[in-house]
């Protein structure tokens, strides 16, 4: 098997392990916490996130596409690893500092004062998980083990110790601490691999690629992290808790391909590297039959039975959940798209301004649009706005790589071969919505589903 078939079969188990976690564990921790509860826990956790954004800045990007292009050279090696980690660890420094200062003086924060210092283990102990040094080096065997003994680990705990409403103090101590561990084991398992030289940790080297991509994740997130941020600030921690339900459900399905893109990535930046223009299309043309043939049908099913999901993974207590889902899941064709011109096409091309130009077009829609919807309509609005900035971001980038040559899109055809490959699935999808018993009737439609993508999917359709 090559090396790029071993670090899907990799990440694809680490995808699917996230799955089962998430299946175990989500809909416990909404019943167990409460629609309040919960939206509490990702009011706080989404708002340490936006802090975290101006830590990480785009060194995630950065880190795995400079290790990626140097990798078989040791002393360039352990050089370049120094100078990206010293620019995270600065960024981290001054991010704290501001964060500090905020949660001391605003009054929505200062309320939550308690989980808002813990979460400030999340922002430290990020700048030691090296992950980019690991996807950069492409060892996703030892990423896959590492992270499913963790989240085995915080699986247990989370049954042990989260037992009624009034515990969701414990478990946002856990989810930062599961945080805290994988970072501690990247930083001492790097040393294997990569010498940190500390007088290289002063570099400003990568600083100017480091805030225009930090910039671009910035904007992105002004229509995904920050909008629950923005809810919980203009609404209530219930309408945290219903969007919030909804996101999750979004993003799950979402990292079935952005598992497949954070394979892809460095091997896309080894082939610019090395002029292997040809593989490099290649790649590009097959991740968007992957993106139209797989997206298409779920994007499908998820509307259709997202009152049976909501139910199933949550309880009666979210069924304000699944309208916002419902408007979600139109966005999954459009970010998948985007990933592959993004993060495949762009990014190994090291064209960062024009990603910089798409994440403000997504940023200035969002700030408006959560000004006009957000405090009306609550999850709705938010949901609203997510799924408008991803389309206009796509659109942006579909034209600009048109007018601009770098790489072809979806042909016609190809999209008509998608849409009427997703048919069946309209089918399955009505018939699993009529059946009157919820667990039947989500287990009928993810069954329906494997069988026709393992059958004639597989064989025909993505071979």
């Amino acid at each position: 098997m090559s090396n790029i078939k071993k670090n899907i079969a990799y990440k694809g188990l680490l995808t699917f392990s996230n799955y089962i976690i998430g299946f175990i564990t989500f809909p416990y921790i909404t019943r167990v916490l409460g629609p309040e509860n919960f939206g509490i826990v990702n009011f706080v956790l989404n708002t340490v996130d936006y802090f975290l954004l101006f830590a990480t800045m785009g060194i995630a990007t950065i880190g795995t596409r400079e290790i990626a292009s140097c990798r078989d050279n040791k002393d360039k090696l352990n050089q370049t690893y120094s100078r990206i980690l010293g620019i995270n660890l600065w960024f981290t420094i001054l991010t704290l500092v501001v964060y500090f200062i905020l949660i001391s003086c605003i009054p929505r924060f200062e309320s939550q004062k308690e989980l808002f210092w813990i979460g400030s283990a999340k922002i430290l102990f990020t700048a030691f998980a090296v992950e980019w040094f690991f996807t950069g080096i492409e060892n996703f065997k030892y990423i896959t083990i590492r992270s499913l003994i963790v989240k085995i680990a915080y699986v247990i705990l989370v049954f042990l110790l989260v037992k009624d409403i009034y515990d969701y103090r414990i478990f946002f101590t856990l989810t930062i601490g599961s945080v805290v561990v994988n970072s501690l084991i990247n930083f001492v398992y790097a040393t294997n691999y990569v010498k940190l030289l500390l007088i290289e940790i002063k570099s400003t080297i990568y600083l100017r690629s480091n805030v225009k991509l930090g910039i671009y994740y910035i904007m992105t997130s002004m229509y995904i992290t920050f909008n629950v941020m923005y809810l919980g600030l203009v609404t209530n921690d219930l309408e945290v808790g219903y969007y919030s339900t909804a996101v999750k459900l979004y993003f799950i399905i979402l990292s079935l391909f952005t598992a497949f893109t954070s394979v892809m990535m460095p091997r896309m930046t080894a082939l610019v590297s090395s002029d292997s223009k040809d593989q490099f299309f290649k790649y590009i043309s097959k991740s968007y039959r992957l993106v139209l043939f797989f997206a298409l049908p779920i994007t499908v099913l998820s509307i259709i039975l997202a009152p049976q999901i909501i139910l199933v993974l949550s309880g009666e207590g979210y069924s304000e959940s699944i309208l916002p889902m419902r408007i979600l899941m139109v966005a999954l064709v459009m970010v998948w798209t985007a990933q592959v011109i993004a993060i495949q096409g762009l990014v190994p091309l090291k064209k960062d301004n024009l990603l910089l130009n798409a994440s403000v077009i997504g940023a200035v829609l969002s700030i408006g649009l959560n000004i006009l919807l957000t405090a009306r309509y609550g999850a709705l609005g938010s949901s609203i706005v997510l799924v408008v900035c991803e389309i206009s971001v796509t659109s942006f980038y579909c034209i600009l790589v048109k007018v601009k040559g770098y790489f072809q899109l979806p042909s016609l055809k190809l999209v008509l071969a998608a849409i009427i490959w997703t048919i069946p699935f309209i089918g399955i999808g009505l018939i699993c919505y009529s059946i009157k018993n919820v667990w039947i009737s989500v287990l009928v439609g993810i069954g329906f589903t494997g069988v026709l993508f393992i059958t004639i999917g597989k064989k025909y359709l993505l071979k």
